[in-house]
């Protein structure tokens, strides 16, 4: 009976400390969101890559990042992250 009693409170003291380990990930996923990088394609056919990358600076401005052409079901786009 001893040894049942101990198992438990041992395993409730487990669960307790992996409630408050996952509520502590929470907080500071909350009070610390990661930014969210917008990512959009715009049709460009025939996609060259310095009109692709015109194109998205001027979507973008300042939250520019990178620019690449890639092909469709049947055009090619420009993707653009920022």
């Amino acid at each position: 009976m001893e040894g049942e009693t101990v198992m438990k409170k041992s395993a409730l003291m487990v669960y307790v400390a992996v409630m408050v380990v996952v509520a502590a990930a929470a907080a500071v996923v909350m009070v610390f969101p990661a930014p969210v990088e917008p990512a959009f394609g715009i049709e460009l056919d025939p996609c060259k890559l310095p009109k692709c990358i015109s194109e998205c600076k001027k979507a973008l401005q300042e939250k520019y990042m990178s620019a690449t052409c890639a092909m469709g079901a049947q055009k090619k786009f420009c993707i653009c992250l920022g």
